[in-house]
This record gives structure tokens, C-alpha cells and sequence, in this order.
């Protein structure tokens, strides 16, 4: 039941009806008694200053932030932590009293998943995309010393990355690749990462057929049963999903706004009957 103390959270973008993200937080709300609510916000892409403003002055007590706002909601936060301000995107708001505090969690997930998942220093790396998601995964392969390489389809977008996260991380390897030869790419990568939206619900965009091998990992940002995902089970690949991503990234949002440790495991079994029911 909300109350007039139930603290408010939300999920923005667009689209955002396919968002998983109310039913995780929510269950770590409730596994923990925190007297709070979190809804699915969606916002028009030429709406989302007015959006964050509104959400602030309605009291939400912190946002997540999801495509295609995360570069734009960044450049709207009073503060941001250090990582949100290397990668250029934020994924996570928190409250303050002077407007919007930015961090970026899905960097730190992305790394810690792509460590366990066997990618080593040195390791050649390939991302597809150049948007707020892969400005993460790029921040990610970076801090664990990869020879990363960029590909997107406007080779500009990709070049901009390159130079911006480079300056941010010092001897850091970053260089585009082409996209229009992606598969050779891929082939000669060690670690293969999708920051791109193609297999959300509702993109209608494809990505060239990759082939993917058992000594690779890969990791896909886009969650549910997606080519690039199917491709790289079939092949014995080192998969990092989706789902994997949003469950570590949500834990660390949860773990800022509350100053409690997320119940991870909850979260992630909250996702799992969601994928059960369907």
C-alpha cells in the first residue's frame, strides 16, 4: 500500500514498456521492508529535460535511466561520480536537495562480469555501438587493460568515444574498428560486447551475423532470447546476458539510494519467475 511516506523511484526511456527494472527493484523493496514504489516512466526523447525536472519537484528520490537518455541526463545532474563523468552517460540518479546526482552503474557491473567471465589484460576487445551503453562497456574493457576496438555504424560517433574515454583513462587502447567489416572483427576478438539496442523490443535494426567461438566471451546488453545471444550459446561462448547486467546494475543503484545492500539474489529470482510465467 503507498502511503504518504512511500518513497518514489522510476525507470525513464523510450521505449521503457519492456523494462524488467520495476519488478527488481520492487522485490528488493519488499525483501527488505523499505517502504518504497518504483514505476516504468516513459519519456520522449525532446522531453526528457522537463521530464527530470518534473520528477524532482514531484519528490521521486531517485531514477534510473535507460535508452536513449543516458548521454543527455548526464549533462542535466548538478554532480556526478567519477565514473559517470569518464564514461559521459549516466544510468542512475539519486536525489540531493540542489537537483540530480549522475552515476553510472552499468560500468562497474560490465566490468565485474566481463572479469569473471575470464576476459584478461591484453585481451583484444570488440564493441559494437557508441551510445550511453557502450560508453559503458567501453569504460569497463578499458579499466581491464583490453586492446579495445569500436565499431559503430556512424564511424564518427565511434571516433568521439575513442578519444573521449581514452582521455579519461590513462594508457588506455582505444581505436575504431569497421563496421562494415564486422564479422572479421569479431572473429579476431577475444571478447565480443553488443552496447547497441538491436534486439530490444520494437528496434527493427539488425546486426551482420556473427560467428562466435567457445575460447570468447560475450557479453549482450540487450536482454530476453536475442540472436547475438542464441549465436553465442550455440557456439559455447563465455555469455554474459542481458539479464546478468541488469540485475548487477540495478544492485548497485538500490545500494545508493538506500545505503543498504541490495538482495541481489532476490532480484535476480524476481526476474526469473517473470522469464518462468511467460
Amino acid at each position: 500500500m503507498i502511503t504518504g511516506r512511500t518513497a518514489l523511484y522510476g525507470v525513464v526511456g523510450h521505449p521503457v514498456a519492456h523494462s524488467r527494472s520495476p519488478e527488481l527493484q520492487n522485490a528488493a523493496f519488499a525483501r527488505l521492508g523499505v517502504d518504497a514504489v518504483y514505476v516504468a516512466l516513459p519519456v520522449a526523447p525532446e522531453r526528457i529535460d522537463e521530464a527530470l525536472r518534473g520528477a524532482h519537484a514531484l519528490g521521486f528520490q531517485g531514477l534510473n535511466v535507460t535508452v536513449p537518455h543516458k548521454p543527455r541526463a548526464a549533462s542535466l545532474c548538478h554532480a556526478l561520480d567519477p565514473v559517470a563523468a569518464a564514461v559521459g552517460a549516466v544510468n542512475t540518479l539519486r536525489r540531493t536537495r540542489d537537483g540530480w546526482e549522475g552515476f553510472n552503474t552499468d560500468a562497474p557491473a560490465c566490468r565485474t562480469l566481463l572479469e569473471a567471465a575470464g576476459v584478461a589484460r591484453g585481451a583484444r576487445a570488440l564493441l559494437v555501438g557508441a551510445g550511453g551503453a557502450a560508453r559503458a562497456a567501453a569504460w569497463a574493457l578499458l579499466q581491464l587493460g583490453t586492446e579495445l576496438r569500436v565499431a559503430a555504424r556512424r564511424e564518427e560517433a565511434a571516433a568521439e568515444l575513442c578519444r573521449e574515454l581514452a582521455a579519461a583513462v590513462p594508457g588506455a587502447d582505444a581505436a575504431t574498428a569497421d563496421f562494415e567489416d564486422l564479422e572479421a572483427e569479431a572473429d579476431a576478438a577475444a571478447v565480443v560486447v553488443n552496447g547497441t539496442s538491436v534486439g530490444l523490443p520494437g528496434h527493427e535494426g539488425r546486426l551482420p551475423p556473427l560467428r562466435f567461438r567457445a575460447d570468447q566471451a560475450v557479453l549482450d546488453f540487450v536482454y530476453g532470447d536475442t540472436e547475438l545471444a542464441r549465436a553465442a550459446r550455440a557456439a559455447g561462448a563465455r555469455l554474459v546476458t542481458g539479464e546478468q547486467v541488469l540485475v548487477r546494475q540495478g544492485a548497485l543503484a538500490f545500494t545508493l539510494w538506500t545505503g543498504q545492500p541490495a538482495p541481489e539474489a532476490d532480484m535476480a529470482r524476481a526476474l526469473e519467475a517473470r522469464e518462468g510465467a511467460r
